[in-house]
C-alpha cells in the first residue's frame, strides 16, 4: 500500500493506529527496541519480531497491515537486511496488498536511492531520492542540495515532529503531524550554469509530489 516515514518515536506510536484495518501490526527489531512498550501499549495485537530469530520465517505478511522497522541503518544495508526490505517494499508498493512498511529515526536516512553522500545505494524504497530522518541536524544544507544537484537526486528532509506516507505508484507524499516535509528537486534552466533547486515545505494535511 504505502510506505511511512516518521520523524520519532512517539510520532509512531500516536499515529501508528490509523493503519490497523483489522489485520495485525508487527514491529519488526533486533536486540531491544525502545518502541516496543509504547507500540504495545497503543495496539492490542502488535507482534514483536526478532528478525535474527526463527520467528520471522513463519510471519505471514498477508495478515498484516502494519510492519514498523526498528533496526539499526547497518543491519538495513548488509545482504540480509536488504533481502528483508526488497522482499516487504515489494508488498508495500503492491496496490493489491494491505501492507504498510514504516520506518522512523535514523533507519529513514537509508530507505531513499542514495545516502546523504550522492553516491551510496540506499535502499531505494523511494527511488532518486535521499532522505534526511531530521533537517534540523544538517550544517550545510547548501553544501548538501549541491551535492544532490551534481548527483540529479531529489531529496526529502522531514522536521520533527511529523509522520508521512509515500505513495509509490503516485510518486507523492502526504503529511500529518505538527512538523514539516521538504522536498527539493532540480530543474536545468536553458543558459543556467546549474540547475535550479525547486523546494515544496508540506504541513500537517498536506499532500503533494515534488516540485518540477
Amino acid at each position: 500500500m504505502a510506505i511511512l516515514l516518521f520523524s520519532d518515536a512517539q510520532t509512531v506510536s500516536e499515529q501508528a493506529p490509523q493503519f490497523i484495518q483489522g489485520r495485525l501490526p508487527v514491529l519488526l527489531m533486533t536486540g531491544e527496541s525502545p518502541l516496543a512498550a509504547p507500540l504495545q501499549a497503543a495496539l492490542d495485537d502488535l507482534l514483536v519480531v526478532d528478525v535474527q530469530g526463527p520467528r520471522l520465517s513463519r510471519l505471514n505478511f498477508d495478515a498484516v497491515d502494519l510492519a514498523i522497522v526498528d533496526l539499526a541503518p547497518e543491519l538495513l544495508l548488509s545482504s540480509g537486511g536488504r533481502r528483508l526490505i526488497d522482499v516487504l517494499g515489494n508488498l508495500a508498493s503492491d496496490p493489491d496488498q494491505a501492507l504498510h512498511l514504516a520506518f522512523y529515526g535514523p533507519s529513514l536516512a537509508v530507505i531513499g536511492g542514495f545516502l546523504d553522500d550522492g553516491a551510496t545505494a540506499g535502499l531505494n524504497l523511494i527511488p532518486g531520492t535521499v532522505v534526511l530522518p531530521d533537517v534540523q541536524a544538517v550544517t550545510d544544507l547548501r553544501a548538501l542540495l549541491a551535492r544532490m544537484s551534481d548527483a540529479g537526486l531529489r531529496l526529502l528532509a522531514l522536521d520533527r515532529p511529523v509522520g508521512a506516507r509515500y505513495e509509490p505508484l503516485a510518486d507523492t507524499i502526504a503529511v500529518r503531524g505538527q512538523g514539516s516535509l521538504l522536498l527539493t528537486a532540480f530543474r536545468q534552466n536553458p543558459g543556467d550554469e546549474r540547475p535550479t533547486a525547486r523546494l515544496h515545505v508540506l504541513t500537517d494535511s498536506m499532500t503533494s509530489g515534488w516540485p518540477v
